[in-house]
């Protein structure tokens, strides 16, 4: 313990710097994908998916990632991960087309950054203890949070005024920051050989959240299950992605058990689930998983909204995002003298609340559309952002300080796992709601502004080429068909609107299940 309390914040530096990254790669791309779709020469739903595919990898990788804490160390299984996600930076940055892009980013950096992500919780709550343990949780939470927030505005800088490829090209470089830096940190007892290894755990995992995300990215590409004879379902293409799903499900219960007979059974498990009595643990990593998936899916869906209406730059995009990353970081920073006045759980539900709020103010101002601008999107951002910065670093520090040293692997790889696999699922979820939302409001208004759409036929035959023009409206045309941009600025609005009501649900549960978190005794 001596040695920890005598530790600097070198090795703090040093895991903030992967924290970073591994934030910025799931944004900083969400403002340049129309570039990427010219630049590719792709199309924008294969963009879409190489984003999603990103936090697939890192989902079905973590846990294994951290287990290999066990098996190599913790330092030489960070330092790995972090080569590896450099060399997937520099195909990232040099891609030619869009299966390289897949490759080098959403492939190669997540496998990489699915080894680091797991070893970055587990060195920094083996380092520091006390008051610097907590310092030190919420500021590498507070990195993570503001580096998502901040990523569209630093791609939409570098997609405006260079490339996006320069944003691959900064993280080569922080990498390479990272490997330099290393020898601040130390290594960990290895308690496992590779032999121990258990292999049909760890394929029972990836499996399993493979599956289920796949079945969920089967959702985010409605022309398969929605069909032209006027029903929103098509029951073949909807039960397909629904099966997987389920399948996926059924194979991580399966998981849970069979781990959970092993240890019983005084034999080597992949994870040691037992972790998940803990109530603390458990529901504060059921929180994280719904806070990630909130802050994929309105980092995702606004930038997509502002750029197709307003027909900003990525710049200007960026910008006006910022609001949030200032509210985090705001909030977060301030959260640590917060908790001399508040317990930690009290603040992780005030920041669900303050959350919920955001999200309804953004409710609020599409009721107004005809008259929006971005601007009426600031205050919204900005309290969004201020109930992250008060609720992930107060989660993160409950999460793992619930447990002892010899846990630190396998929680840092659940936390790491919810994280990741809430991101995956939010990115398509929040803009699954949007599009569905869309599908109806232009159904239902077609009839209204085009008369012709009064015969059900016609409009089944022609719905999806509506659908197309509000999601990707034609400034020109608007401006010279009265009836087409009352369509369009209605039915966006009425996506928006529709998105934002599932999210403020989604965070009411959270806050419900903040309610039952208690935090452990503090060091």
């Amino acid at each position: 313990m001596a040695d920890k309390v005598k530790t600097g914040w070198a090795v703090l530096f040093v895991v903030s710097l992967s924290l970073f990254i591994i934030g910025l790669d799931s944004t900083f791309m969400n403002v340049a994908m129309m570039y990427l779709v010219k630049d590719l020469h792709t199309t924008l739903g294969n963009v879409q998916s190489i984003i999603a595919v990103y936090t697939l990898v890192m989902g079905c990788f973590v846990l294994f990632g951290a287990k290999m804490q066990d098996v190599i160390g913790r330092k030489r299984t960070f330092l790995t991960g972090a080569i590896i996600y450099g060399i997937g930076t520099v195909i990232a940055a040099t891609s030619l087309n869009s299966s390289m892009l897949l490759l080098g980013w959403s492939v190669i950096e997540g496998f990489g950054a699915a080894l680091m992500l797991p070893a970055t919780s587990a060195i920094i709550t083996s380092t520091y203890s006390g008051p610097r343990r907590t310092f030190a949780l919420g500021f590498t939470a507070t990195v993570f949070t503001v580096s998502v927030a901040i990523g569209p505005l630093l791609g939409g800088f570098l997609t405006t005024f260079y490339s996006w490829r320069w944003g691959f090209g900064l993280e080569t470089i922080v990498v390479l920051a990272i490997l330099l830096l290393s020898r601040h940190l130390t290594e960990s007892k290895k308690v496992l050989q590779w032999s121990d290894l258990n292999i049909k755990g760890a394929l029972l995992s990836a499996a399993g959240i493979l599956i289920v995300i796949i079945g969920v990215l089967q959702l985010n590409t409605p022309y398969t299950w929605l069909n032209y004879a006027g029903t929103i379902i098509n029951p073949v293409g909807f039960a397909v992605a629904m099966a997987m799903i389920l399948t996926g499900v059924i194979l991580l219960v399966i998981f849970f058990f069979y781990q959970r007979k092993l240890i019983r059974q005084g034999k080597k498990s992949f994870m040691n689930v037992d972790i998940l009595k803990s109530r603390p643990f458990t529901f504060g990593v059921v929180s994280i998983l719904i806070m990630a998936l909130i802050q994929a899916g309105i980092f995702y869906l606004v930038p997509l909204y502002v750029q197709t209406r307003w027909q900003t730059d990525a710049l200007t995009t960026g910008l006006i995002l910022l609001a949030a990353p200032l509210g985090s970081l705001l909030f977060s920073l301030s959260a640590s003298k917060l908790t001399r006045y508040l317990k930690h759980n009290h603040l992780v539900s005030i920041g669900f609340v303050v959350s919920m709020v955001a999200i309804l103010t953004l409710y609020l101002v599409f009721l107004d559309y005809a008259n929006l601008t971005i601007y009426h999107l600031i205050p919204g951002l900005f309290i969004l952002g201020a109930g992250l910065g008060l609720a992930l670093p107060n989660l993160n520090n409950i999460i793992l300080s619930s447990l002892d040293e010899s846990q630190y692997a396998d929680g840092s790889g659940i936390l790491s796992t919810f994280n990741n696999v809430g991101s995956s699922i939010g990115t398509v979820l929040i803009g699954l709601i949007f599009f569905i939302a869309v599908y109806f409001s232009v159904a239902s208004s077609l009839p209204v502004e085009y008369p012709q759409y009064q015969d059900q036929q016609i409009l089944n035959q022609d719905i999806y080429s509506w659908v197309d023009q509000v999601l990707h409206p034609n400034i020109t045309s608007i401006e010279k068909d009265h009836n087409l941009r009352s369509l369009t600025l209605y039915s966006g609005a009425q996506g928006m609107q529709f998105a934002f009501l599932s999210t403020a649900l989604l965070l009411f549960v959270g806050f419900l299940l903040s309610l039952f978190i208690k935090p452990p005794p503090m060091e």
